[in-house]
Formats: structure tokens, C-alpha cells, sequence
């Protein structure tokens, strides 16, 4: 009798721990099975609580690491869905004002109701117009590549001479037409950790900004003033200025200031100089007084860094 009743006592006991086993079972896939549903709705705000140190809270607390992830992704995502839409908006409006020219001048000739001189000019201004596109194109795919990382630079150790020499000569042409002296100071071929190629198109960049603003018969001087870490590059023009409160905008892309509305550009000649500075562990710094003087300071690692 007592052993039917221990057999009887232990049966009801498996029965009891079976039954709680499978209710705790089922409210853990419950929970589980509420939190794998979150987390593919991607819901940050839905969260499950975390409590104890048991198997099931840890599977509940990576499954919230995964709405983290998820949170972090999407709103990624719309950042760079931004970046891009604002991108195509700004190369559409550079690309406008050209193509109108073209598509004007292009259908005056085709009329023929046109004198000589007036095709020549209307010629004229169809090839600038051109010219302005190429620019515009050879900016934006070395802006991208670079961006991207699909141009690696190679800086080395070397003088800064002939660099900032093949950069003048690059302006030159752009310089006379205004009838602008470019003013290099005497300096020693001081040897810097730079890429040849990227850094005098860095320089140029900027030389032609501070020709662009610049009143014809004007001056630009270049000075060179070595440092501890850097070197640096300094080139001041006496054009229009910069008012203080643009002089962070003016290194981002497609920007241009206030004063610049009426020059050609297209706000990619700093930005890319930006970025080739700072791939070589560079950066530029500016300084200005409206209306008398604007001074671009080019920071270049010194070859013992």
C-alpha cells in the first residue's frame, strides 16, 4: 500500500514538473516568438525586458542588439538616401545653366537668320559652355573616386618646390587673362610627406579660387612657413573676402558664398582640395577680411611624421 502510494506521490510529481516545464517552454517561445516579431518589423520602440542571467534573457537581449542593428542600418540608409538625392539635386543645378546655354546658342544657328560675327560669338560661347561641362564631369568623377577610396594617394618624402611650382604653372594661363601676378616667396625645396600629383592640384584649386575673386591687375603670394608636424602653405589674395560666418561652408561641397553668385564656378575646387589634404593626413585652414584679403593655409605632414 505505501509503495502505490510513493509510485502514485511520484507519478503526480512528473505530472506537475512536466506540466510547469511545458508552460515555462511555451511562454519562452512566447516571448521569443514576440521578439523575433519585432525585430523583423523593425521596431525600436517595442522592447522586451531583460531580466536574469537565465538562457532565455540572453536570446532576448541579443534579439534587441538586433533591433539596435537594425535601427542603426535604416537610419543609415536614409542618410545616405539624402546625401545622394541632395547630390543629383546640386549636379543638376550646375549642370543647367550650361546645357541651356548650348541648347540656346545651338538652335539660334541652326535658324541661320545670324551674321558672321554672330556665329563666331555664338560659337564662342557654345565652347565655353562645353568647356564648363568637362570641368564640371572631370570634378565630379574625381570627387566620387576619391571619396570612395577608389584613388589611393601615394605620399612620400620629397621636396615641395617643384609641386607648388607645377601648380602656378597650371593657373598661369587663367592668371593672365586678368592680368594677375602670382608672388612666390624665396623658400628652401623643403622636403614633405606628400603625393606630387594630388597636392599640386590641391594648390591649384585653390590658387584658382583666389584668382576667380580677385579684381584684374591683381596680386596673389605664396608663402611657406615650416612647423613642428606641418608645413605650411599660405596663399593670400586681395579680392572680395569672406565674411566669418561662411568660412566653415566654403570647404563643402557644390557651396558657394554670397559674394561668388556672379563668378562661374561650381563649389567643387575646395571640397576637393579638402579631401586631398586630408588623405594625406593634411587639412586647410582659412582666413579673410570682407572686401581686403583671404589667405588659404595648407597644412602638410613634414617627413619625419
Amino acid at each position: 500500500m505505501i509503495i502505490a502510494i510513493v509510485v502514485m506521490a511520484a507519478i503526480l510529481i512528473c505530472i506537475a514538473v512536466t506540466i510547469t516545464c511545458n508552460r515555462y517552454v511555451l511562454n519562452a517561445f512566447d516571448s521569443i516568438d514576440a521578439t523575433l516579431d519585432r525585430v523583423l518589423a523593425k521596431d525600436e520602440n517595442l522592447r522586451t525586458e531583460v531580466t536574469g542571467e537565465d538562457r532565455i534573457s540572453k536570446l532576448v537581449h541579443k534579439a534587441n542588439r538586433i533591433i539596435d542593428m537594425y535601427t542603426s542600418e535604416a537610419a543609415q540608409t536614409t542618410k545616405e538616401k539624402e546625401i545622394i538625392q541632395g547630390f543629383i539635386a546640386d549636379m543638376s543645378h550646375q549642370m543647367k545653366t550650361p546645357l541651356s546655354s548650348i541648347s540656346m546658342y545651338t538652335d539660334l544657328l541652326i535658324e541661320g537668320n545670324t551674321t558672321l560675327e554672330e556665329q563666331q560669338e555664338f560659337m564662342t560661347r557654345i565652347k565655353s559652355a562645353t568647356d564648363s561641362l568637362q570641368w564640371l564631369m572631370d570634378s565630379l568623377i574625381k570627387m566620387s573616386r576619391l571619396e570612395v577610396g577608389a584613388i589611393q594617394l601615394a605620399p612620400v618624402c620629397q621636396g615641395i618646390k617643384q609641386t607648388i611650382t607645377n601648380a602656378i604653372e597650371n593657373v598661369l594661363a587663367a592668371a593672365s587673362k586678368k592680368n594677375i601676378e602670382i608672388m612666390a616667396e624665396n623658400f628652401d625645396d623643403t622636403p614633405m610627406h606628400h603625393d606630387r600629383r594630388w597636392t599640386q592640384e590641391a594648390i591649384a584649386n585653390v590658387l584658382e579660387n583666389a584668382i576667380k575673386y580677385s579684381s584684374v591687375g591683381g596680386k596673389i603670394e605664396i608663402a611657406l612657413e615650416v612647423m613642428p608636424l606641418y608645413t605650411k602653405i599660405k596663399i593670400t589674395d586681395y579680392g572680395i573676402g569672406i565674411d566669418k560666418s561662411e568660412w566653415n561652408m566654403i570647404f563643402k561641397r557644390f557651396y558657394r558664398g554670397a559674394g561668388a553668385k556672379t563668378t562661374e564656378g561650381a563649389g567643387l575646387g575646395l571640397y576637393l582640395a579638402t579631401i586631398i589634404m586630408e588623405k594625406q593626413g593634411g587639412y586647410i585652414m582659412v582666413d579673410s577680411v570682407k572686401g581686403k584679403h583671404t589667405s588659404f593655409s595648407l597644412f602638410i605632414l613634414n617627413c619625419q611624421n
